[in-house]
């Protein structure tokens, strides 16, 4: 399986974007500790999804408002009425730009990228790793592009450890709750198996072919991925999902599926070295599972014919 979206720290960007960028008060700043280098980097980062795409639109609304906005919601609440500010903004299909309500949409727009920020941090226990207003800081140095006292590589390298060890940390709390759990099956692997609905079917092969449901959440329980919720989108397909087990998912499906039943439903508790592994930071997942049927393996998943070479082109280009 593919796992679809995650972009941590992307705020909500609901706008089109452009031209001047209206000038944020500079300040000195002395970044004394890896506290003060991680939360000026992780600011700086959230600044490129306002930014980031030079869009003509965003671009012209003042910073000094948007860093402002960011700074009043970094905390709990949602604030709700921006999400109407920004359409009146920026039109409803985001392609416009309503001077009216330029000052409102740009306070709005940092507001709802500080609760995204925030919100994400307080998920994922990251909070008490970094400095607030060192944040602001690097957020406002990136809104003006000016984010310079940390090396892009640097911030790229700080931003993927960040990641891991969190989700590490995460993960470990997500396994240890999940053995503890009552007639769940706990493997040599690390794999945890909860029996939700026993199925009264058989059970396939590690190389059969699977009709399955599925929800995917994060170790902090964030929905990332149903098959449920996919079926609501118009021209969805409506039947089960099709997976092959013999190296068409990841490698935790392929060890726990031939230990559920047909008509059965489990959850899955999955560490990361059985899931996406270093691919996807090192994540911890949980799957509820339910089995709809199996059968041998290119009965539901058909092989894909592979293009012919043209004369004379060596193979694999």
């Amino acid at each position: 399986m593919k796992k679809i979206g995650v972009i941590l720290f992307a705020a909500m960007l609901l706008m089109s974007c452009g031209d001047k960028t209206a000038a944020v008060e500079e300040e000195v700043v002395k970044l004394d500790d890896f506290k003060d280098r991680l939360s000026y980097v992780l600011g700086s980062m959230n600044a490129k999804s306002i930014v980031g795409n030079d869009d003509p639109n965003v671009m012209r609304l003042d910073m000094n408002l948007v860093a402002k906005g960011f700074e009043s919601n970094l905390n709990d609440e949602m604030p709700s009425e921006c999400e109407e500010t920004l359409k009146k903004l920026f039109g409803p299909y985001f392609q416009d730009f309503d001077s009216t309500y330029a000052e409102a949409g740009a306070e709005c727009l940092g507001r709802l990228t500080g609760f995204a920020f925030y919100r994400d941090m307080k998920n994922l226990g990251g909070l008490e790793q970094i400095d607030l207003k060192m944040a602001v800081t690097g957020f406002k140095h990136g809104l003006l592009k000016k984010d310079t006292l940390v090396a892009d590589a640097e911030k790229q390298q700080m931003l993927e450890n960040f990641i891991k060890d969190l989700n590490e940390k995460s993960g470990k709390k997500m396994m240890e709750n999940a053995k503890k759990i009552q007639g769940a099956q706990v493997f040599d692997n690390g794999i945890v198996l909860q029996t939700l609905k026993e199925g009264k079917g058989g059970s396939p092969a590690s190389t059969d072919d699977v009709k399955v449901e599925y929800i995917l959440t994060s170790a902090n329980g964030d929905t990332i991925q149903s098959s449920y919720e996919m079926k609501k989108q118009p021209g969805a397909p409506q039947e089960a999902v099709a997976l092959k087990l013999n190296g068409g998912v990841i490698p935790a499906w392929t060890y726990a599926l031939p230990k559920m039943k047909k008509g059965g439903k489990y959850r899955m508790y999955v560490p990361w070295e059985l899931a996406y592994g270093e691919q996807m930071g090192r994540e911890s997942l949980c799957f509820v599972i339910e089995l709809i049927d199996f059968a041998k393996e290119g009965t539901f998943v058909k092989e894909q014919p592979q293009a012919q070479p043209q004369q004379g082109m060596p193979q694999g280009m």
